[in-house]
């Protein structure tokens, strides 16, 4: 990757969205690869961006789980997602430079469109949302793998922990477990197959500065806002998820 062709004003503008991300990521457990991923690849490649954001997702999924660890209980009930998830993480991440992301795409935007549908129709579709024991470890090697192959998976994740009648740091806490056990998956997949070079670890590292910076305000502002309007910011962002998927699909 030949960085001296990319200008100061673009990389301003890819750690400006890095920082945005981050912001979310603070607030909400979420936000952080959705935003910096499409930024990162357009001035170099998927491949390139992925790897690049493991660092920077493992400093602010840290961070969350770390400031929210009185929730730590929570974990227990999805033990078969985090675990199916980790193992998927690694799949994923062999399967980056060998297949196309747009079917990984499809996937994403139909499950997230699905849900969308059943907030706004009613919770028909509750016990996939929602699954428990075989079957959520179903939903969590499809969001590891689809994690570790195109470095987003809140498509999945953000919906499977939604309408648990769980507070919002709960809710965080939960989504960034998540992203934390997908993010050291990929980076022991990465370090094998030798995705991680010096350079790429030195600019991870730079990325991870406002990173951890935003991710902090974001837990800050957090607590100020109620769980209404919570709940509103997170719908808006899985909407933004979905345009987002149908650009890059067609």
């Amino acid at each position: 990757m030949d960085w001296s062709s990319i200008s100061i004003l673009l990389m301003v503008a890819v750690l400006s969205v890095i920082s945005v991300g981050a912001l979310l990521k603070g607030m909400t457990g979420l936000g952080l690869p959705l935003f910096a991923v499409p930024a990162i690849a357009t001035l170099t490649s998927v491949e390139e961006a992925v790897v690049l954001m493991i660092i920077p997702g493992l400093g602010s999924n840290i961070s969350l789980v770390t400031n929210h660890r009185r929730f730590a209980a929570l974990l227990r009930e999805h033990l078969p997602f985090m675990i199916a998830g980790f193992v998927g993480g690694i799949a994923g991440t062999f399967l980056l430079v060998a297949i196309d992301d747009r079917w990984l795409k499809l996937i994403l935007a139909v499950w997230l469109a699905l849900y969308l549908f059943q907030y706004v129709l009613g919770d028909f579709l509750r016990p996939v949302f929602q699954a428990q024991g075989a079957a959520a470890a179903v939903v969590g090697v499809t969001a590891g793998t689809i994690q570790g192959a195109t470095g987003v998976s809140a498509h999945i994740v953000a919906p499977y922990f939604h309408n648990r009648n769980i507070p919002p740091e709960a809710y965080a806490f939960l989504v960034a477990s998540a992203f934390l056990t997908f993010s050291i998956a990929q980076l022991s997949a990465a370090i094998g197959t030798q995705l991680f070079t010096p350079e790429r670890l030195t600019l991870g590292l730079i990325a991870l500065v406002p990173t951890l910076l935003f991710t902090r305000v974001g837990i800050g502002l957090a607590g100020r806002i109620s769980n209404t309007v919570f709940q509103r910011i997170l719908l808006v962002v899985f909407v933004f998820m979905e345009i987002k998927l149908l650009m890059d699909i067609f």
